[in-house]
């Protein structure tokens, strides 16, 4: 544990954040979604210790609430596009020929626009709500996915022990099972852990332009665009789920960029 501190804290964050999102309702002090107009840009309070945004909301309910919100479909995505990803990947690396050249040109198609900006793109097509920006995310991520895993496959089945194994008369099933998937599993999951910040990122980029989450759902994105126009009189309003999304952002990247498996855990055993 002394030789990465980061790596335990960031975990650490994570579990808290984990906690947050699955004690929601016991935690929030106040619905979220309850207006009170009367009570509109309230300054922190014993009744709300974030104060209140320009519709009455509890700030700190919101940003509780959102961090379920976050996570939830950062998770979510994430699940979608590597049960896309995986198996193409997986089976685009191993047979090659035809199959990788067309899988290929595809993947240069899609990669040839910024992710965000294609994403986006299909978001504003599809419209607000949480399923079309599932969708528009999943579309775009499992290519990202799938190229990286055809890589890795294609890099494996040339060494001597795979070669080795296939004039044995080992089935391909077998050779995948027992020689590509251990070293195709464990850097996958750190790329996935270095996404789930990514995704995060995004949707509240989405919400914040207006194209994200519907205006009465709490997101930490849609919080930052409600609070633009009182940003110079209360600055708050912007610097909590801003601080959210750097904290939780910044902390699944550390855990990817110092997640040393082998020394950890052995996932795949």
């Amino acid at each position: 544990m002394k030789k990465n501190k980061i790596f335990y804290i960031s975990v650490a964050i994570i579990i808290i954040l984990i906690l947050i999102a699955i004690f929601a309702p016991v935690l929030a002090p106040h619905d979220p979604q309850y207006l009170d107009i009367s009570k509109k840009l309230k300054p922190p309070s014993s009744e709300h210790l974030l104060g209140t945004d320009h519709l009455g909301r509890d700030v700190l309910s919101r940003l509780i609430y959102g961090t379920r919100l976050s996570l939830t479909l950062s998770t979510l995505i994430t699940v979608l596009t590597l049960l896309i990803g995986f198996p193409i990947g997986l089976f685009v690396g191993w047979k090659g020929g035809v199959i990788d050249k067309i899988f290929s040109w595809l993947a240069n198609v899609f990669m040839a626009f910024p992710s965000f900006l294609l994403s986006m793109a299909l978001a504003g097509i599809l419209g607000q709500g949480l399923d079309n920006i599932i969708i528009a995310v999943t579309i775009v991520g499992w290519v990202y996915y799938a190229r990286i895993i055809r890589n890795m496959v294609f890099t494996v089945k040339h060494n001597e022990y795979v070669q080795i194994a296939k004039t044995m008369g080992a089935s391909s099933a077998y050779i995948i099972r027992k020689h590509i998937l251990p070293f195709v599993f464990k850097p996958i999951l750190i790329v996935a852990l270095t996404q789930m910040g990514n995704i995060i990122l995004m949707i509240s980029g989405f919400s914040f332009l207006g194209i994200g989450v519907q205006p009465n759902i709490s997101e930490w994105g849609m919080m930052l665009n409600d609070a633009r126009p009182f940003f110079r009189r209360i600055p708050g309003l912007m610097l909590y789920p801003g601080m959210a999304i750097f904290i939780t952002v910044l902390t699944f990247n550390l855990i990817g960029e110092n997640f040393d498996i082998d020394e950890r855990v052995n996932l795949w055993k």
